[in-house]
């Protein structure tokens, strides 16, 4: 049998009708309004509260389904050690397994210790930020209890480290397809502690955050278009490698996406073509494919200055795919030479690969690209 798909939830009713007969095998996502908080700021949650969600994994397990509940933040505030934390974690599992949920995703070991001593019905799937990027790390995870492990997308790529994690552990794994992540992000850490932060409804910010890290993360990938091709995404043409790899589960992101984006993205994969526009499937700003976000948690004149805020949201506003074109017909071989090279212990500068593969598959309207920088520029500047 071939991989199977996990694709993102938008709580979107129609996304499980357009589900029915292909590969998928599992749905994940988070209510609004989670006390503990994942990868997603509240901002870019979908408005769905306890019930509707309750009722949503209810009729996806009745179309035969896995839901896999994400509580993968990074941080509790140390709240997890207080008698008051303590209550409202184990309430919260309490809700989740009520839902028919039949796996939770978590980054910490604390929480997974937790889980299978209080819930050993919930399979436990660790998130990609735990960042699982050795055997030893693998293994450690899997004597805990975990039933899957989601790798970082700095192993994406690294198939001799795949290699070993497949022969070191027994329990599923599991890549994420098509995240445009920078390779080994140096924004990581604080991206991961701030949208965990973001997320969870009794934080002290509310679900305020000003993304610092993804203004970062988008400027440098216009100031050197080669990041776009060091981001460790899969073709939907190289899905066979990670067959191959003994890789169980391809993740699809993103939650905040429509349903005819998430479809869109699906098919590309199951097909295993995607002869345009690489930037259309990938966690690139486009218009009109994501869910309008939740503006009013950043209309905050107490926190911050409408006219920076703004400048800031505008910036991250701007769509890519109708100025940026990565060829994807133009890609074909790119990982054969990728799969050579030891890129964690490479140096970039002297290899040059992607530099030169994007000098051919990467084009970009230079007027806009410059233009763009310099709102970059500004944009980061008023947080200093």
């Amino acid at each position: 049998m071939g991989v199977q798909y996990s694709i993102a939830t938008n709580w979107d009713p129609a996304l499980l009708d357009n589900l029915e007969g292909t590969t998928v095998s599992s749905l994940y996502g988070q209510a609004w309004g989670d006390p503990l908080g994942g990868g997603r700021m509240l901002i870019f949650i979908p408005r769905v509260y306890k019930e509707e969600a309750k009722g949503f994994i209810s009729e996806t397990r009745r179309r035969g389904l896995s839901f896999n509940y994400i509580i993968n933040a990074t941080c509790f505030d140390n709240e997890e050690f207080t008698k008051k934390g303590h209550k409202r974690i184990m309430e919260h599992l309490e809700w989740i397994s009520s839902t028919g949920a039949d796996m939770v995703t978590v980054s910490l070991p604390f929480l997974i210790q937790l889980i299978k001593k209080n819930f050993p019905q919930l399979k436990v799937s660790i998130s990609s930020f735990a960042r699982i990027n050795s055997v030893y790390l693998a293994r450690f995870w899997e004597e805990m209890g975990a039933d899957k492990i989601i790798l970082p997308e700095s192993v994406t790529r690294d198939f001799k480290t795949l290699g070993l994690i497949r022969e070191g552990v027994d329990c599923e794994l599991e890549v994420i397809a098509n995240h445009c992540c920078l390779y080994n992000c140096p924004f990581d850490l604080h991206h991961r502690n701030m949208v965990s932060h973001g997320s969870q409804n009794s934080h002290p910010s509310g679900g305020f955050a000003v993304d610092y890290c993804k203004l970062s993360c988008q400027r440098r990938k216009l100031f050197r278009p080669s990041e776009f091709l060091r981001s460790c995404w899969i073709r939907p043409e190289d899905i066979c490698y990670y067959e191959d790899a003994g890789i169980d589960c391809i993740k699809l992101v993103e939650r905040f996406r429509g349903t005819e984006s998430l479809i869109r993205i699906l098919n590309a994969y199951e097909l295993r073509s995607y002869p345009g526009n690489l930037a259309e499937i990938l966690t690139l700003p486009q218009e009109g494919i994501y869910i309008q976000p939740n503006l009013d948690l950043i209309d905050r004149p107490d926190l911050i200055e409408k006219e920076k805020m703004d400048r800031i949201m505008g910036v991250l506003r701007e769509p890519f795919p109708q100025k940026v074109y990565i060829d994807n017909t133009r890609l074909d071989g790119f990982l054969d030479h990728i799969k050579k090279i030891d890129c964690l212990h490479t140096d970039c500068e002297i290899c040059g690969y992607c530099e030169k593969i994007a000098g051919r598959a990467v084009t970009i309207d230079e007027d806009w690209r410059m233009e763009m920088i310099e709102k970059f520029d500004k944009a980061i500047e008023v947080l200093q």
